[in-house]
């Protein structure tokens, strides 16, 4: 399965992104970097720096 995690470059979503993909799971990490850090992304994980109100970047998602 691909799973989207909003706000994967936080605390909670770097650990569910990590649980994600321990479990074999695709995962796409779609976060601002307003209040999280491009280096918690997880290096499995595929990042897209964006926001979810951009309704274009979260369509061609």
């Amino acid at each position: 399965m691909h799973i989207l995690v909003t706000g994967g470059a936080g605390y909670i979503g770097s650990v569910v992104v990590e649980e994600l993909i321990r479990q074999g799971e695709r995962v796409t990490v779609l976060d601002n970097i307003s209040q999280g850090h491009r280096a918690a992304v997880h290096p499995q994980a595929d990042f897209v720096h964006g926001d979810l109100a951009d309704r274009d970047l979260v369509e061609g998602l």
